[in-house]
């Protein structure tokens, strides 16, 4: 598709004044309109349909303030309901830039103001903000809270030229209901500080304590500048304050500073928390048995250790069973390494689906061999679980591509309770006990449980 430049309408008496600004955009690939008075521009707006306009206020045959308004009447109106703002953006050029004159200019729809006599560049800065907006900005989101209506407007319409989208409430009460519902979409809050219903100090301090926005920016907009006030706005948690009436220079360089630091604090904690989950991730990795899903022996070196120490401080028992797979290796020969693989995921499937949840865990030992560890047991209620897995195994069938294929497991297990001397409890003492006991459930002819107490890592002399 072909780029058609934007078109500025400049309406302006002066011919020099024209030809200045027309340069400017010119040379910033803008195509540029001129008129001499407000009967040209009214001609020349439903042909050409121009982006935008600079209007001078003072002109032959109408004044800016009116010409502005009749732009927003539905004959001209009319050409702009598809574009994004609406409306066509005027910029009203003036010698006498008052607060009065802004407001008188912002409550009839002007756009922005600039000052006569203006330099080089200016406007077209000017036309840029509006047309080429600031993309540092684009995407982020504001929420205006005023009971007056024109100021309301008047401060979105500048934030909405800055890039951002901006949302709007009349007081408090409104405010907090919609943030309760769309914080998490909200960048900066601007409010006024008196407002019926709800002010602005309390809705701040809501936002604060009661949704936990701690970083959100909240701007205070005041006509007060009372020095005990100000101190209980920021005692609130207000970010910032800005007197009204205020300049529209001041207010947008303020909010900018406020929004670029929220989305640098953003975008850090965003950093922050893709790291956290990536160390997360490796460290799951490097405890996790990656077939089974279960932990592995770094882990369980780890782990165990921890579990004894709080045995004996906190005065528990400690069991463990060790188990293995029966004929494991005929599996193998007859169905394939893969098949394999899915029997041992099936099987630890079964072993965690019967013990409790975030109190025992099991860790893949070696090969088709399996610890389960089980805190505050004793070795009368560690039979009992080892004789409900080596149950729920032998009548669980495990489903393979073309096969349903029954297994048993084998089962040793040990422990100790707080006041265990002799032998002293070690890591090896309880994984050599358990594994003795586990050969011997294999040699009486597997698929049963062998428990008994912890016996010396030593033989007797």
């Amino acid at each position: 598709m072909k780029y058609t430049p934007p078109k500025i309408l400049v309406v302006d008496e002066n011919p020099q004044a024209r030809q200045l600004i027309g340069d400017d955009l010119r040379t910033h690939s803008y195509s540029v309109l001129e008129a001499a008075n407000a009967q040209e521009a009214l001609e020349l707006i439903p042909q050409e349909k121009p982006d935008l306009v600079t209007l001078d206020i003072d002109l032959p045959d109408m004044d800016g303030f009116t010409l502005c308004r009749t732009l927003s009447e539905p004959e001209y109106a009319q050409h702009y309901t598809g574009k994004p703002s609406g409306h066509l953006p005027v910029i009203i050029i003036t010698d006498n830039d008052t607060l009065e004159v802004r407001n008188r200019g912002f409550e009839i729809g002007a756009a922005d103001f600039l000052t006569k006599p203006f330099y080089e560049g200016e406007v077209l800065k000017a036309v840029n903000k509006i047309i080429r907006p600031n993309k540092r900005l684009i995407g982020l989101t504001a929420l205006v809270v005023d009971d007056s209506n024109m100021a309301r407007r008047i401060c979105s319409q500048l934030l909405r030229r800055e890039g951002l989208t901006v949302f709007e409430c009349s007081d408090g009460v409104e405010a907090f209901s919609f943030m309760q519902e769309m914080h998490e979409k909200i960048d900066m809050v601007v409010t006024d500080l008196k407002m019926p219903n709800m002010e602005g100090d309390e809705l701040c301090q809501k936002l604060r304590q009661e949704l936990h926005l701690t970083d959100l920016p909240i701007i205070f907009l005041t006509a007060v500048s009372d020095h005990k006030l100000l101190i209980q706005m920021f005692a609130m948690g207000a970010t910032d304050y800005i007197v009204k009436p205020f300049v529209k220079e001041e207010l947008i360089a303020r909010l900018k500073v406020h929004l670029e630091r929220a989305q640098l604090t953003r975008n850090l904690k965003r950093i922050i928390g893709s790291l956290k989950r990536a160390n997360d991730e490796i460290r799951t990795l490097s405890i996790t048995d990656t077939l089974t899903g279960c932990y592995n022996r770094n882990y369980m070196e780890t782990q165990l250790k921890r579990e004894i120490r709080t045995a004996f401080r906190y005065r528990r028992n400690l069991s463990i069973l060790m188990c293995d797979i029966d004929h494991f290796k005929s599996v193998n020969d007859r169905y394939g390494h893969t098949a394999g693989d899915e029997v041992l995921k099936a099987f630890t499937q079964r072993i965690l689906e019967g013990i409790r949840l975030d109190i025992d865990w099991v860790v893949r030992f070696g090969g088709e061999e399996f610890l389960v560890v089980l805190p505050e047991t004793n070795l009368e209620d560690a039979t009992t679980i080892a004789e409900r897995l080596r149950k729920r195994v032998a009548e669980s069938p495990i489903d393979l591509p073309g096969a349903s294929l029954s297994i048993t497991a084998s089962f040793g297990g040990t422990g100790f309770t707080h006041q265990q001397t002799d032998p002293p409890v070690t890591i090896t003492n309880l994984l050599n006990t358990a594994d003795k006991l586990l050969y011997e459930s294999k040699n009486n002819g597997r698929n049963r449980v062998s428990i008994a107490p912890l016996a010396s890592s030593h033989p007797p002399s």
